[in-house]
């Protein structure tokens, strides 16, 4: 197998960096000589493999994304095909939360906070976002659906509704954590979330 070459490693180490800027300051907060100096790169190096701020975040987005869900395809071919949906959800939850922390609650879900930020001013970002989002809505309907399925959640709601419920509120509990400086409140809120949509 041949190796990499080096302007790969540069293009991968910009959306690395821009990812971890992206996560702890924002779109607005976020400027190209941030992530050029923490890559050491120069100028001309950016501009060479992305035509814009904006079509770089739009990539950034998809990027995180497809690591994402990656990271979910692997742990239900994996460890959750052991669990049941409300386990498979806390698992995921905590994952997730145990990674916020280690940033002293800096950094949050991406998707959310360029949902936010970027997706009224920028259609490419937009486009992305809402790939993103439609493939995240379907896991987690398949979960609610599959919780149905096995009479642990009741049918009042669709699990396109529940997943919908499900999102809105841990992005709304994301930004308590972020203000708090703690994922405890995180925890609080998505577990009474649970309780109520596990009441079959």
């Amino acid at each position: 197998m041949s190796r990499p070459r080096r302007s790969e490693h540069t293009r991968e180490a910009l959306i690395e960096a821009g990812i971890e800027q992206l996560s702890l300051y924002g779109y607005h907060g976020t400027g190209i000589k941030q992530i050029l100096d923490a890559v050491q790169v120069p100028k001309g190096s950016f501009y060479n493999f992305f035509a814009s701020k904006e079509a770089f975040v739009a990539e950034l987005i998809q990027s995180y994304s497809q690591n994402m869900f990656e990271q979910v395809d692997a742990f239900m071919e994996g460890e959750g095909k052991t669990l049941n949906p409300r386990q498979q959800l806390e698992s995921i939850m905590h994952y997730s939360l145990h990674k916020f922390a280690k940033s002293q609650c800096q950094k949050a879900c991406l998707i959310g906070s360029m949902g936010a930020e970027v997706a009224a001013e920028s259609e490419a970002c937009r486009v992305e976002l809402d790939k993103s989002m439609v493939k995240y809505m379907a896991f987690l309907a398949s979960i609610f659906a599959n919780a149905q399925q096995l009479g642990q959640v009741g049918n009042a709601l669709s699990p396109e509704q529940m997943a919908n419920m499900y999102w809105a509120t841990w992005e709304g509990a994301l930004i308590k954590m972020k203000m708090q400086s703690d994922v405890q409140p995180v925890k609080d809120i998505m577990h009474s979330l649970l309780e109520t949509l596990f009441k079959a």
